[in-house]
Order: C-alpha cells, then sequence, then structure tokens
C-alpha cells in the first residue's frame, strides 16, 4: 500500500468507528474510483454494504463488479478474494439472493480451474480449498471434499508455520464428510 492509499483507509477507517456510513461510503467510491487496483477497497466496500448497511441490492451490484474485475484481472489475490467474500467469510448472507452467489460463484470456479492448469502446487492448493467452500455451499460435499484432499495432497511438505493450514483444513473436511454421512443416513 502506497502513502495514499494508507491514509484514504484511516480516513475511512474513522468514518466506519463514527458510523458515518455516508461519509465511510463517499470515501470508498471515491477511493475505488482513484484507485481501481485496491482488492482492500472492493473488500471493505462489499464488507460495508452487506454487513454494517445490510443494502443487499447495491452490495449485489457490488460484488457482481468484484467478480468481474477478478476475472478480468486474472489475478490470483483478486480471484480469492472474491471467492471469500461470496464463500468463506463470517458475512450473512442470509437475505442475499443465493441465485446470485451461486452464478458469481459458478463464474470465479470456471475461471480459476482454467486458470489453475498453469499455477504451482501451492496456488492450486489455495484456489481448491476456496474453490470447495463454494461446493460446500451449494450442497455439493462431494466435489468439495475431493477438492479438500487434492488441498491435502498438494500441500504435504510445507513448512512449519504452514502447518495450521494443514490443520484446519483437516478439521473441514472431517466436518464435509461428517456432514455427508449424516444427510445419507437421513434419507
Amino acid at each position: 500500500m502506497d502513502v495514499a492509499e494508507q491514509s484514504l483507509i484511516g480516513l475511512i477507517w474513522a468514518a466506519i468507528e463514527a458510523k458515518d456510513w455516508k461519509t465511510a461510503l463517499s470515501l470508498l467510491e471515491d477511493g475505488i474510483s482513484v484507485m481501481p487496483d485496491s482488492l482492500y477497497l472492493f473488500q471493505l466496500y462489499a464488507d460495508m454494504l452487506i454487513d454494517e448497511l445490510q443494502d443487499m441490492e447495491a452490495g449485489c451490484l457490488m460484488l457482481r463488479k468484484f467478480v468481474r474485475l477478478a476475472i478480468e484481472k486474472d489475478s490470483k489475490d483478486w480471484l480469492l478474494g472474491a471467492m471469500h467474500q461470496l464463500f468463506n467469510s463470517s458475512h450473512d448472507y442470509s437475505r442475499f439472493p443465493f441465485g446470485e452467489r451461486l452464478s458469481m460463484g459458478k463464474a470465479l470456479s470456471e475461471h480459476i480451474l482454467t486458470r489453475c492448469q498453469w499455477e504451482n502446487a501451492h496456488s492450486r492448493a489455495e484456489y481448491y480449498q476456496a474453490m470447495a467452500y463454494f461446493f460446500h455451499e451449494i450442497g455439493n460435499n462431494v466435489v468439495a471434499v475431493e477438492l479438500f484432499e487434492m488441498t491435502l495432497t498438494l500441500v504435504k511438505g510445507l513448512p512449519q508455520d504452514e502447518l495450521k493450514q494443514l490443520a484446519r483444513l483437516l478439521k473441514t473436511l472431517a466436518e464435509y464428510k461428517c456432514h455427508d454421512a449424516v444427510r445419507v443416513e437421513l434419507l
């Protein structure tokens, strides 16, 4: 982050802490128009619309733009950021149109799968993990579990500091397998 972006983010956070949503939104909109490559500003803007203001209509428009830009930029950070924003986050999407999230997740997943062919093992693992959350969310735990298993295969032999990530993956994989087992018993 450069000095200008850090300064702007400081102003935005001051407005957020003061719950001055009008100022925060205005600063975010100005910031995005001046710094369209700032992933952080896009994430913060989506968070504010969906979590703080609970404006699902504006949030949906923002997320569509976010997903479109992530695909256009063909950037790992943007693609993972968009997937995380939609499926692997603490956001309450219960009032958000599920079909919209499904459509955006499908578009991101298709692009990611094409991109994965040229990535190293660590990057593929990050992509597979992000897509696993999407497939779990849409109820396809078989694919979600397969993606997590592929992720685990790719991250074996990581340095000690990344073993925490592996532990989280194993926990999530176990939860998904348990979820599928319960569903099968109920049927």
